[in-house]
């Protein structure tokens, strides 16, 4: 099992969604004996305490109790318990390691959003499989940088300090207060502005800046200076955050680099001319199942999933 779908099962097992099969899949993984150091590396907190909760059930389980005095058998069962945490700790060092630079570093897995509040009080939240970084002490500036999707509540200061993300080295935003959506995918960088005002720093110099106002929507592929500027549907850019995803003639090709950008799933088929369909409507995101079940309704299609392959086919009559 690769670290994604160890990190994917995790995490609807802390959360109580994982279904039976699932379910065997991962028990199959703790039976395995691959629970070692570099394999825990990058899991969040939540895939982290349900790694520990399983890892430790199972020693309680499976453990001969010997006929040893109760200090005996706690002692005994310290040490078993001490090593299995050594595993667990292994995979937060990371992050430990981070804080004690002077940098924090918030990671969601794949299907998974959290909710931040940052040391100012602005509130972030994070879509799947995004990452986050700042500096622990903020100086004049306020600089966070963005891997992946997040969704940003900035407060404004007394002292009217700006507040930056930055998503490379020649493309940052500075804010004093506002709420807006910012994406950096593989399929390239999106700022959508629901209030306030963005000012866009193109260039690793900053030598272009593009002013957005509510309601305007700039993106590129690769290189900033090859932005698009446009008015559009604030909404369907930041519905994730409240569990769904919202679609207004969207390709089914278009919903394909969301699955895979976010929830880690690959796309195959046999007919690409199924990717031009487009669907309007919104479904859930709370369950992953529940989810391509509406969007393989929604675009007329059979949807199989096999582990983290996504397999899209005509719909058989």
């Amino acid at each position: 099992m690769d670290k994604n779908r160890l990190l994917y099962l995790l995490e609807r097992d802390k959360t109580g969604r994982l279904l039976p099969g699932e379910a065997e899949e991962l028990e199959a993984w703790y039976r395995s004996g691959e629970a070692r150091p570099a394999f825990t590396d990058g899991l969040s907190a939540n895939a982290l305490s349900a790694l520990e909760e399983k890892i430790l059930a199972r020693v309680q389980a499976e453990a001969p109790r010997p006929a040893l005095p109760l200090h005996s058998w706690r002692g005994w069962f310290g040490r078993i318990a001490a090593a299995v945490l050594l595993v667990i700790v292994a995979g937060v060092g990371i992050y430990l390691i981070s804080r004690r630079n002077g940098r924090i570093v918030e990671r969601t897995g794949f299907g998974e959003t959290r909710a931040l509040t940052l040391p100012d009080g602005s509130e972030v939240t994070l879509n799947g499989n995004s990452v986050l970084s700042y500096d622990a002490g903020w100086a004049e500036l306020r600089e966070v940088r963005l891997e992946g999707e997040a969704y940003f509540k900035i407060v404004h200061t007394r002292d009217h300090r700006r507040f930056r993300v930055r998503t490379g080295a020649d493309f940052s935003l500075d804010v004093l207060g506002t709420q807006f959506n910012v994406s950096k995918r593989s399929s390239g960088t999106r700022i959508v502005l629901d209030e306030g005002k963005v000012q866009c720093n193109i260039g690793g110099s900053g030598a272009e800046t593009l002013v957005l106002r509510p309601g305007e929507m700039v993106q590129f592929r690769k290189e900033p200076a090859d932005y698009e500027r446009k008015r559009v549907q604030t909404d369907l850019y930041s519905s994730w955050k409240d569990h769904k995803l919202v679609f207004k003639n969207t390709s089914l090709g278009e919903v394909a680099a969301i699955l895979r950008d976010t929830y880690g799933f690959e796309t195959e088929t046999s007919h690409p001319d199924l990717l031009d369909r487009r669907i309007s409507g919104s479904v859930p995101t709370d369950n992953v199942e529940i989810l391509l079940q509406g969007i393989a309704e929604a675009s007329a299609v059979s949807i199989t999933r096999e582990g983290d392959q996504l397999i899209i086919e005509p719909r058989s009559r």
